[in-house]
């Protein structure tokens, strides 16, 4: 004969397993626009039955059924689509990064705008044409002076905002890489107690769904894909490095660089190497920096000199009003004055680097001179 109070606890075993259920919904529908939430799902299961055939039971048909019991609360969760989602998400933080910084230089070379370094240009051979027309003639003569004098001020001022485009992304890359620290320790924090959760039987859901979010953030800034190895050993990956393993992370740092920019590179924290990325907004930046602002400039120096160099060849072989001639129209003034190529690269009064080439001159370098490395 069963007991007496087995239809008590069947009932109570049925109340609480589908408050579990209701209170699950509930989570479900408070959390509805938290970021990063995975909808929970109860897993409901007959409760173990009172006799089992391989024990000793009274002689009597069936099993006696128990109710009901909460097996598990799990995730709806897609896990492959989530470490493709990781994959490919620094593609779009990729060309997202670039796209934006680009339509900054895009405002800067503003072509073909009235006051556009072409349009200068363009005013100024003019200048040279209607002195051609009348040689004589003071004003004209002043014109190219004028016009001259504001086209090397459009081209000073096209330079100082690309070198300026170059300091803000120099920034955003030491922010991002602060920030990538930031993730990678969380995510090896959370690691920890996920794996202390796991051993005593539960399913960390929140904290798996906290760790996702970071994951899918840091995705966004580095390249990196994500794996579970040893069952519960979450791995994420950098370029072919291992940059969180269970709970451990490693992190970068930021080493100026030694060109008299005043940029910073970043390094591995533990090994103190250069760190490369391939994607990400952290790798467009760096990318965007030393690669296209950097072939802008130069493109615009070499424009520059180009352009100087051919006006004073030719002004150079004219005659001036003044039966003068071997005369440059532009003076170059080199950017190093100091006589073994010394100069003050951070604005504090001091010397504390050198130019060891010049681009012209016959003044060899001499391996005896003291110079600052």
């Amino acid at each position: 004969m069963g007991s007496t109070f087995s239809g008590i606890e069947l009932g109570k075993r049925s109340i609480m397993a589908h408050t579990d259920a209701i209170t699950t919904a509930g989570h479900n529908i408070s959390n509805a626009n938290t970021e990063g939430y995975s909808r929970q799902r109860v897993q409901l299961k007959e409760f173990d039955p009172l006799y089992r055939p391989d024990l000793e039971r009274p002689e009597r048909a069936g099993m006696i059924g128990q109710g009901i019991d909460t097996q598990s609360i799990s995730r709806v969760r897609d896990e492959m689509l989530d470490q493709r989602i990781t994959s490919i998400q620094h593609e779009e933080s990729y060309w997202e990064t670039r796209s934006k910084y680009y339509s900054m230089i895009e405002q800067i070379y503003n072509e073909p705008e009235e006051v556009s370094v072409r349009s200068n240009m363009d005013k100024f051979w003019q200048s040279w044409q209607e002195l051609s027309l009348y040689p004589e003639s003071k004003t004209a003569r002043q014109a190219i002076v004028t016009r001259g004098e504001t086209l090397v001020n459009s081209i000073q001022q096209r330079h100082n905002s690309l070198a300026g485009i170059g300091n803000i992304i120099n920034g955003d890359i030491e922010a991002t890489v602060e920030q990538v620290n930031s993730y990678t320790k969380q995510i090896a924090e959370l690691n920890i107690q996920i794996e202390n959760s796991k051993a005593m039987g539960d399913n960390p859901n929140d904290l798996l769904d906290r760790r996702d979010l970071l994951t899918e953030k840091l995705s966004s800034l580095i390249n990196v894909t994500s794996d579970n190895r040893d069952s519960d050993e979450f791995m994420i990956h950098v370029d072919g490095k291992i940059l969180v393993q269970g709970g451990k992370a490693r992190s970068f740092d930021l080493e100026t660089v030694t060109d008299g920019t005043g940029y910073s590179k970043v390094v591995w924290s533990d090994t103190d190497e250069d760190a490369t990325f391939s994607g990400g907004s952290l790798g467009a930046l760096i990318e965007l920096r030393d690669k296209d602002l950097r072939s802008e400039l130069q493109s615009l120096d070499t424009m520059t000199m180009n352009f100087v160099d051919l006006v004073n060849d030719v002004h150079r072989n004219a005659v001036g009003a003044n039966n003068v001639t071997g005369l440059d129209f532009f003076i170059q003034r080199p950017f190093v004055e100091n006589t073994v190529g010394n100069y003050d690269s951070n604005g504090d009064g001091i010397e504390d680097k050198s130019y060891i080439f010049r681009f012209t001159g016959t003044n060899k370098l001499n391996s005896q001179e003291q110079n600052i490395i």
